[in-house]
């Protein structure tokens, strides 16, 4: 079964697994305009969190992040900020400027170039790999690799969690 998980996420299929939820691990970093942000910095009343993780090699990774910026873009109504945590090396984070340019996304990055968010949130450091997180701090479910589904099952969870759709959907630049 472990072989076939792994073998899924090579190939690039996800899977979108409901976890007991449990507190999220707490970070500080250092977004990309050098600011600093933290995850009790971005959690917000009434709101859900998505904290992407990702890399500018990592085609699955940039095609999931396009898939959200997508649908986020029809449901504008979608009480959701999204967080990204780009995990390049220190050899590969001049990348990201003109990755995020090359694939059109505005998403906040907090980079990671030690893994030190990256490995408190997955041990087996699979890419993509998302947490939606609810305004208690808690992760309530997890996406590991490229999951076509992803922002239909995501979009539907995130009502369930705040109760409706009222709230603009926001980044956490704001």
């Amino acid at each position: 079964m472990k072989k076939f998980i792994l073998l899924g996420l090579v190939l690039g299929f996800g899977m979108s697994l409901r976890v007991s939820a449990y507190v999220a691990p707490s970070f500080t970093g250092e977004k990309i305009d050098g600011s600093r942000v933290s995850l009790g910095d971005v959690l917000k009343e009434k709101r859900a969190l998505m904290l992407c993780f990702w890399a500018s090699w990592c085609v699955p990774c940039l095609e999931e992040l396009s898939q959200l910026s997508q649908g986020l873009s029809k449901s504008t109504d979608l009480p959701l900020d999204v967080l990204t945590v780009n995990v390049d090396t220190a050899e590969t984070n001049e990348d990201v400027r003109p990755t995020l340019k090359a694939y059109g996304l505005t998403f906040p990055v907090v980079l990671d170039p030690s893994h030190k968010i990256f490995s408190r949130y997955q041990k087996q450091g699979s890419l993509p790999f998302s947490v939606l997180i609810n305004s208690k701090g808690e992760v309530v479910e997890a996406f590991h690799g490229l999951h076509e589904g992803m922002f239909e099952s995501l979009k539907k969870k995130v009502v369930e969690l705040v109760g409706g759709t009222n709230d603009k959907v926001a980044s956490v630049d704001r």
